[in-house]
């Protein structure tokens, strides 16, 4: 396994997000800083978009990574599994795994076989050490040491979670912490009864059935009693209050909606919801957009976006507290990689949009 040509400087600057499709004729094409460029003439056997880059394993099964116009195998036929985020590449060969994070390449653990990765942040069981280890910031930090050999300490996706730069986790002790910049905290000494986590924040429901948040380093008890349910995103909390109200936190205030049992969902910055008169809202950045008169059944949202078709049969597109009428064609599919609309048209007809332009 070449374990790497270095990624090029390239990597460390900032580019707008991408979108990547297959056409009929099973070219492969990437959407980047505005141009769209066919990478492979034949479809890849898996690939996924990220903030900075798209990664792929092509019709060969190579692992590939394109960026900014450049194509760079990493590995040749050993790769079983990829992840991708904001900034970092996860990939897995056979149990060993390993992140890119920029320029580097970082072997995180020679046997692992359960980890969770968020946009710059994974935890990890580490077999050979028997050791729970979590990365941030180009240094591996161990949590948790002398646990079984058989692994039965964590669970993920029940007592691991993690979100963008955060983690959370209910250790063999019962205790529930959280691993953030680096720095590993005990939230409470006995395990809670429900978690979530978002960048930068904790929401959960302790042992006495109060409601907590953790948000950048600071806690905040916002209820003595248990949500009926609750969501949490980048820096924000969503949640129908044990006394029937729907309320917003947002990096430290806390917003009543109103009285009523809401439909809602949060997804990355953005909470979508209807409001008591069923009218389309989203809440974004402490503000609140009107969408439209009625809630959708079906939305796609992420990021900074929410986009779903209207009842006058339009693609409606709200990003960055803006809203766009996009198009009134019928819709063969739509989806979003981060803040850029990809929608298809017809048989073969590709399309996207992004910051109010149109690129096909």
């Amino acid at each position: 396994m070449s374990l790497l040509l270095l990624i090029l400087p390239s990597l460390m600057t900032v580019s707008q997000p991408f979108s990547a499709y297959t056409n009929v004729r099973q070219e492969f094409y990437v959407f980047d800083n505005g141009a769209i460029n066919r990478i492979e003439p034949m479809a890849p056997i898996n690939y996924k978009v990220g903030r900075n880059s798209v990664a792929y394993l092509d019709n060969a099964r190579n692992f590939k990574i394109y960026r900014d116009g450049t194509i760079t195998p990493i590995t040749d036929l050993f790769t079983t599994q990829f992840e991708v985020s904001d900034n970092l590449i996860l990939y897995r060969s056979a149990k060993m795994i390993s992140v890119v994070d920029g320029t580097d390449v970082v072997l995180l653990s020679r046997l692992c076989d359960r980890y969770a990765m968020g946009d710059s942040v994974v935890l990890f069981y580490d077999i050979n050490n028997s050791s729970f280890e979590g990365y941030y910031n180009g240094k591996i930090t161990q949590l948790e040491s002398f646990l079984s050999l058989d692994s039965t300490d964590f669970t993920f996706d029940s007592t691991v979670k993690v979100s963008d730069n955060i983690g959370a986790y209910i250790n063999y002790n019962q205790q529930f912490k959280v691993f953030y910049n680096n720095v590993v905290e005990t939230l409470e000494n006995q395990a809670v009864n429900s978690f979530q986590v978002g960048r930068n924040t904790v929401a959960y429901v302790d042992i006495n059935n109060q409601f907590k948040i953790f948000h950048k380093g600071h806690m905040y008890t916002v209820d003595p009693f248990a949500p009926n349910s609750y969501m949490v995103g980048d820096d924000v909390v969503a949640f129908h209050s044990n006394d029937g109200n729907f309320k917003i936190f947002y990096n430290g205030n806390l917003y009543t909606i109103g009285y009523y049992k809401p439909s809602y969902k949060v997804t990355d910055r953005v909470v979508a919801f209807a409001d008591p008169n069923g009218y389309f809202k989203a809440f974004y950045e402490g503000e609140q957009f009107m969408l439209d008169n009625y809630y959708p059944d079906k939305m796609t949202a992420g990021y900074n976006s929410i986009a779903y078709v209207s009842q006058s049969n339009v693609l409606r597109f709200f990003s960055k507290g803006k809203i766009y009428d996009v198009t009134s064609m019928t819709l063969e599919e739509m989806r979003l990689d981060y803040d850029v609309l990809q929608y298809k048209i017809g048989f073969n007809s590709f399309k996207l949009f992004y910051n109010g332009e149109y690129y096909n």
